[in-house]
């Protein structure tokens, strides 16, 4: 009784003078000096009536590392501060990859406090070159780099005086896209530039063409029948030019009398997208042959097929559509600001019962073309 037990010890802070002694007298004084990575200081502690040391209430205060700063399109998340001992995290926007470590710890070099590691970069996540296709070619801002939101059209050769030699099949435009937001991919695969379709022309016996009189029928081309007075149609009234030169569904028969009619599958009632709007918005059903088009308000851009139709097998040929924006921003006192382009960010939907699902809604896309003053 009547001794303190060895010098406390503390995380911050060490003895002035070091001691092997083990019991200290009541009234003795120890002074203490805070340790690197704390800001230059002292303190003592008493050994009390109680036999007990003096208690202390932090007197080191850590030292604060220089602020990281901001990541160029990214982000830095600081959840203790920036004071030694602490760790800051670093992710990139979306479109972008991070290049370097992705935290860094405030620590004690030669006497003073650092972060142990540089701060990363953010870069625009690349994709490789789109794929080529025969009799075709894509066009885009760049034939040698892609980056995320960049958009590549493609297009068919064509003959002399721009004769059409090939119908291009499928989606004439992909983009730059990513799902683990660190390699780049392209959004689907490209169209084909097939041989130019023709379709027969199209003869229902007892029958009369109604919509899509023609000389000849191409790819996409769309015919409407209907029956003589006196006759009842079996099949479906709508039929379509397809890539390999039949027509779907199989051309209706036209009966005299009254027979049982085939009511064909219909296909579910389409989404509307956003700043956009399609030429089936009052049609109360969707028979197969039936075509919808898409188009954008003014300042938006339509990227993917802008043209389904409904097949006999009640599902649309689709369905990717994406609506791009252009936002312009100006020029202030002779001051180049720049310009954007972004696609919208949205998720496509469709009843539980519909036979089909949307791929993908729009996502915001940024495009670095810019203006030449």
């Amino acid at each position: 009784l009547g001794q303190c037990k060895f010098l406390p010890r503390y995380p911050f802070a060490k003895p002035k003078l070091q001691s092997d002694l083990s019991e200290f007298a009541i009234g003795t004084s120890w002074e203490y000096e805070c340790l690197p990575g704390y800001i230059k200081g002292s303190f003592s502690v008493t050994c009390l009536q109680s036999s007990k040391w003096s208690d202390v209430q932090q007197p080191c205060q850590r030292k604060s590392c220089r602020s990281p700063g901001e990541l160029l399109h990214g982000s830095v998340l600081i959840t203790t501060g920036v004071v030694f001992g602490s760790t800051i995290t670093y992710s990139c926007d979306k479109g972008y990859r991070l290049i370097g470590d992705s935290s860094a710890t405030c620590i004690i070099s030669d006497n003073t406090v650092t972060w142990d590691r540089d701060m990363p970069f953010c870069e625009s996540i690349p994709c490789e070159p789109p794929p080529a296709i025969s009799n075709g070619d894509f066009y885009s801002s760049s034939r040698e780099d892609f980056f995320y939101g960049m958009v590549v059209t493609y297009k068919c050769h064509a003959g002399q005086n721009g004769k059409k030699l090939f119908d291009l099949l499928g989606e004439k435009s992909i983009y730059c896209t990513s799902k683990d937001n660190r390699v780049g991919i392209w959004s689907g695969p490209p169209p084909q530039c097939i041989p130019l379709v023709k379709c027969p022309i199209p003869e229902v016996e007892n029958g009369i063409i109604e919509s899509g009189f023609g000389r000849s029928y191409s790819l996409n081309d769309t015919v409407i029948f209907r029956c003589k007075p006196g006759f009842t149609m079996k099949g479906s009234n709508i039929v379509w030019c397809q890539p390999n030169s039949k027509w779907d569904p199989p051309l209706p028969s036209c009966f005299k009398g009254e027979y049982s009619v085939y009511f064909p599958l219909e296909c579910p009632p389409l989404p509307m997208i956003p700043n956009g709007y399609h030429t089936g918005e009052m049609v109360e059903s969707f028979a197969p042959g039936l075509s919808v088009t898409y188009s954008c308000e003014p300042g938006y851009l339509l990227v993917g097929e802008k043209t389904i139709r409904c097949l006999s097998s009640g599902k649309w040929n689709c369905c990717t559509l994406n609506v791009l924006v252009y936002k312009f921003l100006f020029v202030v006192v002779g001051i180049y600001v720049g310009s954007f382009l972004f696609r919208l960010p949205a998720t496509f939907w469709a009843p539980a019962w519909s036979a089909y699902r949307w791929k993908q809604g729009p996502l915001c896309l940024w495009d670095d073309r810019r203006l030449h003053l």
